[in-house]
C-alpha cells in the first residue's frame, strides 16, 4: 500500500522540530506529528503506524525518566526532531530537555540522595530518597526493555540515558522501501 503522493523537495533534506511538555497527555501530539512526517516522507500506512508506535514509545520513556528525575510530570520538555531526506530516509531524534532551573533542581535532588545515604539519624528522609533512587533504577530498567522492543518498529534505533541529567536521547531511523 502506498503513502500519500509527495512532491519533490527543493532541498535534499527537510528538518523540523516539535517540543512538547514532559507530560503523558501530549504523547498523542507526537504520534500525530510522526504520522504527518511519515506521510510527507512517502511511507505507506503500515510504515507510518510503525513509526508512530516507535515515537510514542520513545516519548513515553523520555517522559517517564523526566518524571522520575524531577519528581512530578510536566517539568521539562521532550524535543522531537524530524529529518526527512529525499532518498526515502526519515531520522527522528527524541530527547528530554530540561531548562536551567529544572536541571538545577535535578542536581539538588541527586545531591540530596547522596548526602542522605551517608547521614545517620534521618531514617525517614533517607528511606524516601533511597526509594526515589530505586524508582529511577526500575524506570531505567523498564525503559531499556521498552526501547529494545521499540527497535522492532524502525530500521535503526540508538538510545542512551545521560547520567548527569537523567534525560533520554533516542535516534530512530526508518527507510522507505521502493516498490
Amino acid at each position: 500500500m502506498q503513502g500519500y503522493a509527495t512532491r519533490a523537495m527543493a532541498t535534499s533534506t527537510t528538518t523540523s522540530e516539535l517540543r512538547i511538555p514532559a507530560d503523558p497527555q501530549y504523547i498523542v501530539v507526537a504520534k500525530r506529528a510522526a504520522s504527518a512526517f511519515g506521510s510527507v516522507a512517502g511511507f505507506g500506512v503500515e510504515a507510518v503506524d510503525e513509526l508512530s508506535i516507535a515515537i510514542a514509545q520513545a516519548c513515553e520513556n523520555a517522559i517517564g525518566l523526566a518524571t522520575c528525575v524531577m519528581g512530578s510530570p510536566g517539568r521539562g520538555q521532550v524535543r522531537i526532531l524530524f529529518k526527512v531526506e529525499q532518498d526515502g530516509k526519515l531520522d527522528v531524534d527524541v530527547r528530554t530537555v530540561f531548562g536551567r532551573a529544572e536541571e538545577g533542581a535535578a542536581e539538588v535532588q541527586r545531591a540530596q540522595v547522596e548526602v542522605t545515604r551517608g547521614a545517620a539519624g534521618a531514617p525517614g528522609r533517607a528511606t524516601t530518597q533511597v526509594t526515589d533512587r530505586e524508582a529511577l533504577k526500575r524506570q531505567l530498567a523498564a525503559a531499556d526493555m521498552a526501547l529494545r522492543l521499540m527497535g522492532l518498529f524502525v530500521d535503526d534505533c540508538i538510545y542512551r540515558v545521560d547520567q548527569r541529567t537523567g534525560g533520554l536521547r533516542v535516534r530512530l531511523t526508518k527507510y522507505r522501501v521502493s516498490s
